[in-house]
């Protein structure tokens, strides 16, 4: 079906095309990787460990049938995201279909705690590298795409002890509606899921203590109305769905077993 402007209403098809997804081996990158995947697209992963990258390449290989690329590098480096999309060339494609803005990292401590350095990581590679992947993108000659954003609840309400985490989220959802109204016309979506508590390894990290971390997701369940925190496939499900809708564009979805509703 159409609409009257002639463009297509329908759900994209993905089936054949690359997706690009950074900081692929974490919880949430990896479960994407097997989503879309499963959904018929070829990937292009995209992290800093090659041993990972290739453990990861070999696991969806496995199960399905599509082509698996492995890009190395930190998507800090604006160098980075050029390798990236000029490694689709190099495999006889045009453009890459999807990007999945995955990569982030986290520091617990609050405004007065946090270094410089600290400062810097989290904005070097929550914000500006997620940036360079999107201008990537958006600098091919291309139409009818899309481009999914890991967010957080964090870049919406605030969180004590986690202040350059939320800075840089909140950011990440600026960015993500700009971007959306300047390549509307182009027919590229732009979207970002915001998870809450997701049970995966940045849940655990940088605790004060081993029995902090061990306490975590109970703790952060207590403040979920579902009563639990989300699995990292339940983000890529998430990110799918956008990656799929024609007609949604600058949306924040946020996927928090209702903490930001509560």
């Amino acid at each position: 079906m159409n609409n009257l402007n002639g463009k297509s209403s329908d759900v994209r098809d993905l089936t054949g095309h690359y997706a690009l997804i950074t900081g692929a081996t974490g919880g949430v990158g990896q479960a994407c990787a097997e989503v879309f995947a499963k959904a018929g697209m070829h990937l292009i992963l995209a992290g800093r460990n090659q041993a990972k990258l290739n453990q990861l390449r070999s696991a969806v290989q496995q199960q399905t049938s599509v082509d698996v690329q492995i890009v190395t590098g930190d998507v800090s480096d604006p160098v980075a995201a050029e390798r990236a999309f000029s490694h689709i060339k190099l495999i006889g494609n045009d453009t890459v279909t999807v990007l999945i803005n995955n990569a982030g990292v986290i520091v617990r401590a609050t405004a007065e705690e946090t270094s410089n350095s600290d400062w810097q990581h989290i904005m070097d590679t929550n914000l500006n590298g997620l940036f360079y992947f999107s201008r990537a993108y958006a600098q091919q000659a291309h139409s009818d795409g899309a481009i999914i954003n890991i967010s957080s609840t964090c870049g919406s309400v605030g969180s004590a002890g986690l202040a350059a985490y939320c800075a840089s989220k909140g950011a990440v959802n600026q960015l993500t509606r700009a971007m959306a109204l300047e390549l509307a016309q182009r027919g590229i979506n732009v979207n970002a899921v915001a998870p809450g508590a997701i049970d995966s390894p940045m849940l655990f990290s940088g605790h004060s203590s081993t029995a902090v971390a061990d306490s975590v997701v109970a703790d952060n369940a207590k403040h979920i109305p579902q009563g639990r925190v989300a699995q990292p496939e339940e983000i890529a499900r998430a990110a799918l769905f956008l990656a799929q809708q024609r007609h949604i564009t600058g949306t924040i979805l946020s996927v928090d077993g209702g903490y930001t509703t509560a």
